[in-house]
C-alpha cells in the first residue's frame, strides 16, 4: 500500500491536517517519496497510525504516545494495566467533582437569594468544597483530643449533612450581606444574634470558631483556609465572629 497524504487520510479517517501534526512533531513520519515528492504513507504508517488512535482512545497524551512508540517502555500488557489506572483515577476524580457540582446547586435553594452575590459566595464555597477533605483532616489533628468535635468532623460526609450545613452557611453569609446593606455593625444585637443561631444548631462550632484566633494554625494550613472571598464581607464577618467569641470569653 502507498497512499498519499489525503487518500490516507480518508482511508483511515482523519485529517490531512491531523496527519500533518504528527508529521511535525515526529510522531508519525512517512519514510518514502513518490516521483512527485510527495510523502507516502504505507502499511508501515497504517501501523503506527493504528497504535496511535488506540493509544488515544486509551487516554494517552501525544507525548506519552511519542515515548512509547519509540522506546517502547511498556509491554502492550504493561500499557493497558497503567492506562487501566491511570482512568479509575480520572474516573473517582470524575465523582468527585459531580458531586461538588452537585452540592453547588442546591446552594440556589436558599431563601430569598439575593442575583450576583448568591453566584459570587456559591463559587466561593464550591472553592472550598474542592479542599474540604483537606480542610477536615486539618481540623481534626487540631482537635484530636477532643472527641465530640472529631465525632462531628467525621459526619460531615454525609451527604444529608453536607446539604443542611452548606444551606445554613451560605444563608448566613446573606443574611450579613442584607444586614451590611441595612447598616448594620459587626458588634450588633441582630449580626449577634445570626451568629447565636447558627452555633446553637452546631454545638460543636463554637470552638471551631476560635480557630479564628490562632495565627499559627492558620499560617500552617494557609494553602487550605486562604479562599477568595468578598473582600467587604469577608471582614465583616471575621470581625463578627471576634467580637462575638471575645463576649464569650468574658
Amino acid at each position: 500500500m502507498e497512499l498519499t497524504i489525503g487518500p490516507f487520510a480518508k482511508q483511515v479517517g482523519t485529517t490531512v491536517r491531523t496527519l500533518r501534526y504528527y508529521d511535525q512533531i515526529g510522531l508519525l513520519v512517512p519514510l518514502r517519496l513518490n516521483d512527485k515528492s510527495q510523502k507516502l504513507y504505507t502499511s508501515l504508517e497504517w501501523k503506527t497510525y493504528q497504535q496511535i488512535a488506540v493509544c488515544k482512545y486509551l487516554g494517552m497524551t501525544l507525548d506519552e504516545i511519542k515515548a512509547q512508540l519509540e522506546d517502547r517502555i511498556m509491554s502492550g500488557e504493561e500499557l493497558l494495566a497503567f492506562q487501566k489506572q491511570v482512568i479509575e483515577k480520572k474516573q473517582t476524580e470524575l465523582n468527585e467533582t459531580m458531586k461538588l457540582i452537585t452540592r453547588a446547586q442546591r446552594l440556589y435553594e436558599v431563601e430569598n437569594p439575593i442575583s450576583g452575590v448568591t453566584d459570587e459566595l456559591t463559587f466561593s464555597l464550591l472553592d472550598a468544597f474542592r479542599r474540604e477533605k483537606d480542610q477536615i483532616q486539618a481540623f481534626k489533628q487540631y482537635f484530636s483530643g477532643d472527641k465530640a468535635i472529631v465525632s462531628q468532623l467525621d459526619k460531615y460526609n454525609e451527604p444529608s449533612l453536607q446539604q443542611t450545613m452548606d444551606k445554613e452557611g451560605l444563608q448566613f453569609c446573606l443574611n450579613v450581606h442584607w444586614a451590611m446593606q441595612k447598616g448594620e455593625t459587626p458588634d450588633s444585637p441582630y449580626i449577634r444574634e445570626l451568629i447565636q443561631r447558627l452555633v446553637e444548631r452546631n454545638p460543636e462550632l463554637r470552638k471551631m470558631i476560635a480557630i479564628v484566633k490562632d495565627d499559627a494554625f492558620i499560617q500552617k494550613h494557609s494553602d487550605l483556609f486562604n479562599l477568595y472571598f468578598p473582600e467587604e464581607l469577608g471582614d465583616f464577618i471575621y470581625t463578627a465572629l471576634t467580637n462575638y467569641m471575645h463576649v464569650e470569653e468574658e
